[in-house]
Order: structure tokens, then sequence, then C-alpha cells
């Protein structure tokens, strides 16, 4: 833009000027200057290239003048621009003192952002909290307010330091400016994951998707698994309830959210909790680990679980998973024969550790030693990866 004016400049002043010639020549004018007893006549043309000329020696002194100081700031700014380079090399090879050292003579010769920002990490190498937070406030002062880029460099820095916690708040604060930030939804993600924040995890996935950091198809992947970490990470059954009820209700239609409570319910000592869900998960076909969940009750559910087992075994006559659940709560309710005759079917159709151990218990109590004995060690056999061997034939 500046040398297309000084064009148009040029090309106004040689348009004035042979608009002007033709008449200064035919009449040059006359020009007198009295000064006391001095007084000076000279032509028009004659004033105007004498201005010219002192303005020429002018410039010419004046530039001579200042010759030395430019020179002096043109070997200041080299030698600034050398030490920010070599201290940028000695970042990226982790040469941390070489590189504050450097970075800092430059910045003491003119500050800019990236290299406050460069010094922070090479004092944050050298565990000095207290110089990076010095560069990270001089980097702030260029803007005269907090800066995304200064402040998502403190992030970066406090994530790199483990120190989650106080990193968290300044990104979400970075989140709340820019909610489409690739490079803010990333260090939150890890921040969240790190510290099992599986909820903020779960209402964090939208932005991911429309950022484009995770695909469509894999939106619902994440927010299950959230949701599902985020019910097994509940200290009581209150909480348990609570995160239950702040799930979407196409979340808490999923299989694995479904058995994730159930799960978190029985370790908490209150089984008959997921027992209605469970329920409605299995009336769709037999699940193997929905029946194990369903086979832990208390006596007060125990007589539904095993009328609805027995009403499903109609429908799925030779299902293992369903058949050693079966048995599993006749042995609970002392119903021994039909537990036993359940637990032998379903390893007629698939070896299990828990199955043969409750078949031994059952094979314990009444007196055969030498078959509960076989199905301990099968049992033992099959936690350790070995094949199993034959029950001894009954006495």
């Amino acid at each position: 833009m500046k040398r297309l004016l000084l064009i148009i400049a040029a090309l106004a002043a040689l348009v004035l000027t042979a608009w002007l010639a033709p008449r200064l020549l035919a009449d040059p004018g006359l020009v007198s200057i009295e000064v006391g007893e001095w007084r000076l006549r000279m032509s028009v043309l004659v004033l105007v290239g004498g201005v010219v000329l002192v303005w020429i020696l002018l410039s010419l002194v004046v530039g001579l003048i200042r010759w030395p100081g430019r020179l002096m700031r043109r070997q200041r700014e080299q030698r600034a621009r050398r030490q920010l380079e070599n201290g940028l090399l000695a970042l990226t090879e982790g040469d941390w003192q070489k590189a504050e050292r450097e970075l800092s003579r430059s910045l003491a010769h003119r500050g800019t952002t990236a290299g406050y920002l460069a010094a922070a990490r090479a004092a944050q190498g050298q565990s000095d909290a207290t110089a990076r937070d010095h560069w990270l406030q001089l980097a702030d002062r260029r803007f005269g307010r907090k800066h995304f880029v200064t402040d998502l460099a403190r992030a970066r820095l406090l994530t790199g330091e483990g120190r989650l916690e106080e990193a968290v708040p300044v990104l979400e604060s970075l989140h709340l400016k820019k909610p489409r930030h690739t490079g803010v939804l990333r260090l939150l993600l890890q921040a969240y994951q790190d510290l099992d924040r599986w909820r903020e995890v779960r209402l964090l996935t939208p932005a991911l998707r429309k950022a484009g950091i995770i695909d469509a198809s894999k939106v619902d992947e994440l927010s299950t698994l959230a949701a599902s970490r985020e019910l097994r990470a509940t200290s009581d059954v209150e909480a348990l309830e609570a995160a239950w009820s702040g799930l979407p209700r196409k979340l808490r239609s999923e299989r694995e959210i479904v058995l994730a409570h159930a799960a978190r319910a029985g370790e908490l000592g209150h089984a008959e909790l997921g027992g209605r869900r469970l329920r409605k998960l299995l009336k769709a076909g037999p699940d193997r680990e929905a029946l194990r969940l369903y086979a832990q009750v208390d006596d007060a559910g125990r007589a539904q679980r095993i009328a609805d087992c027995e009403h499903w075994l109609k429908d799925h006559p030779r299902h293992p998973s369903l058949l050693q659940t079966l048995g599993l709560l006749y042995l609970q309710d002392r119903q021994y024969d039909q537990a036993r005759q359940c637990l032998e079917k379903s390893l007629d159709q698939q070896a299990d550790a828990d199955a043969y151990a409750a078949l031994g218990r059952i094979h314990d109590r009444s007196g055969s030693l030498e078959a509960a004995a076989q199905c301990y060690r099968n049992a033992l056999r099959l936690q350790q990866g070995r094949g199993v061997q034959a029950l001894p034939p009954p006495s």
C-alpha cells in the first residue's frame, strides 16, 4: 500500500511539473527577500531548487548523525535474533538451562509472546515454578490481561507437571471462550480421564464430535464407556442412584450401562436394585454377563429370580449360562438336587470354573469327596488356562 501511494505521488508530481514548466519558462517570476539592509532576488525556479537542495543536505546530515545509532540497533537486533534462535534450538534439544539463558538475553532486548512462552517451557524443564510463572506473567502483560495463548501454555505446563486439578479450571475457562479449540479439548479430555471424572468426559463428548476430534460413530461408544465408569466409581448407593438418574434415557437402555449399574449395586450390597433392569435385558435373550449378575441376590428376591430363569429355560433349554445361573440360585436356595442337575447340564455344554466350584460344594455336602475334590481341581485348572479332567463315576 505504501509503495502504491509513492507511485501515485510521483505521477502527480510529474503531471504538475509538466503543467507548470511551460508557464515558468515563459515567465520565471521574481522572488525578493529583504533582511535588514540585505536584499536577495531570484526566480521561482531558483528558490524551489534551493529549498530542495537544502532539504537534501539536511537529510544527509541527519542521516549521518543517526547512522551510528541505527548501526548499533541493527547489531543488537541481529544478536537478539541469534540468541532467540539458539534458545529455541536448545529448547528443542532439551537443554533447558541454556535455552532459558539464551531466551532471557534475547527477551531483554525485545520481548515477544512466543519468546516468553518458550522461556516458561525452559523453566518448566528445570522444575523452576517461580521462573515459569514469571515468564508467563510477562507474556500476559503484553496484552494487558489474561490471554488465551498464555493460559493455554499455562495449562499445558501444569498438565506436564501432573498438576491436573490446577490445570482443569484453566482449561474449562478456555473451553468457554473457544468451545471448538482442539488443543483445549484434547487436554481437557485427557485430564478428565486421568482424574476419573467420567461424568465430565460424558458431557464433553458433543463438543469433541463438533470439533472433529472423534468420529460420529465413536461418540456413542465414548459416552457409554464414560457413563459405565461413572457408575462404577460411585461411593455409595445414593451416589449410584443419583448418577443413574442423571444419565440420558438413551444411555440407560444400553447393555453396558445396565450391567455396570447392576455390578456396582451388587458390590455395595444392594443387588436388588439392578434386578428389574437386568430382567428387562434378559427378556430379549440369555446374556452370560447379565445372568452372572442376576445370580447375585439376597433371600428376599431369590424366588422371583428362580421363577424367571425357569421360565426362560423353556425357550433356551440348553443354554449353558442360563443353566449355570439357575443352578447357582438353586444352590443358594438349598435345592441341591436341582442345582446339581442344572450345573452338570451346564458343564456338559461349557466348562466354567465357577460352575465346577459350585458343583464341588454340592458333592462335598453329599459326601462324594472324590468327586468334590476333582471339581475343585477342575475349577483351579480352568483358572490356570488348563483343560479339565473327567469326574469319577457316581458310587
